[in-house]
């Protein structure tokens, strides 16, 4: 069971293109199904909830905070969603290339291509973020995972 307490808290950066990618999937689903109303009542029921289930799939997927706790780092994504990594785990914390957004295997919560942050775990998938305060992000979490008495210095 964790216990620590908040050190940092950052919000992920969005760029333009992921909102009109979500805008335009959920904008695209739902003006079809409008229109399909009276052309095939039946086709425009699925359009419309397929528009409901993509915008929850949206919500519980998207990170919505960055949080830094004495003993672990936590990405809160759409209620009741959360990822939880502990610093036992983290092996190593670096800046990423924009390039890295899109590239190897890694758990990919990146909405910016612009400030990456890579956590590399012991044994396990990295973690892509894109928290707007990279630079200070990246420091904080150094910081916390230095001075935790779990985490072996990497």
């Amino acid at each position: 069971m964790f216990t620590g307490n908040l050190v940092y808290e950052d919000r992920p950066l969005v760029d333009a293109w992921v909102k009109a990618v979500i805008g335009g999937v959920l904008a695209l689903t739902l003006v079809l199904g409008i229109v399909f109303f009276t052309l095939d009542p039946v086709a425009a029921y699925i359009l419309l909830g397929v528009t409901a289930f993509d915008a929850l799939i949206f919500y519980l997927v998207l990170p919505r905070r960055y949080q830094i706790y004495t003993d672990r780092l936590v990405v809160r994504l759409g209620r009741p969603l959360s990822l939880t990594v502990p610093f036992s785990e983290i092996k190593e914390i670096k800046r990423g290339a924009s390039s890295r957004a899109s590239g190897a295997a890694a758990l990919r919560l990146v909405t910016s291509s612009k400030y990456v942050v890579e956590i590399v775990r012991r044994g396990d998938l990295r973690i892509l973020i894109s928290p707007a305060g990279r630079d200070l992000f990246v420091e904080q979490l150094d910081q916390a995972v230095k001075t935790s008495p779990e985490h072996e210095l990497y």
